[in-house]
């Protein structure tokens, strides 16, 4: 009976995982004022309790700008892997950048702003994702990704 109720806990305790973080930083990350923003996020997953990755999981990083890129155990993360027992587990990966002061509306991914066409008309999107401190990716009202800088948008 002590024999069983130590066997069930072992059991328990190797398919509870704990939550973690692992933070990273890049271009003196934590040196660097500006404001915070969500650059990109993804999830790998994995087997076996974390010995087999289920492919690579590419995550965006800026090129210019100072960033941390957060891998975590989230909560969410450990239930599925404690309801799997541990075969199947994943994490969440994080890149979290800093503007720096010479993109004073700090632009993120998501804003609806208006830009200017080489016509010299103005025509709305929504920024997709950030390039770098001058440019972003603008998703058009058709659909179409273009390149923008910075300066020719508005809020």
């Amino acid at each position: 009976m002590k024999a069983t109720k130590i066997i069930i806990m072992i059991l328990i305790a190797c398919t509870l995982s704990s939550c973690m973080t692992t933070r990273t930083s890049i271009n003196k990350y934590k040196e660097t004022p500006g404001q915070t923003y969500k650059y990109s996020k993804g999830k790998q997953m994995y087997l076996f309790w974390g010995l087999v990755p289920i492919g690579r999981t590419s995550v965006a990083t800026p090129t210019n700008e100072p960033c941390q890129v957060q891998t975590s155990f989230r909560v969410v993360d450990a239930l599925l892997s404690s309801v799997t027992g541990g075969i199947f587990s994943m994490q969440t990966i994080k890149v979290i950048a800093k503007h720096n002061d010479t993109n004073q509306d700090y632009f993120k991914a998501g804003d609806v702003v208006t830009y200017e066409l080489l016509t010299g008309k103005y025509a709305k999107g929504t920024i997709d994702s950030i390039i770098d401190n001058e440019r972003c990716i603008v998703k058009t009202e058709d659909g179409k990704l273009i390149k923008v800088k910075f300066k020719n948008l508005s809020k």
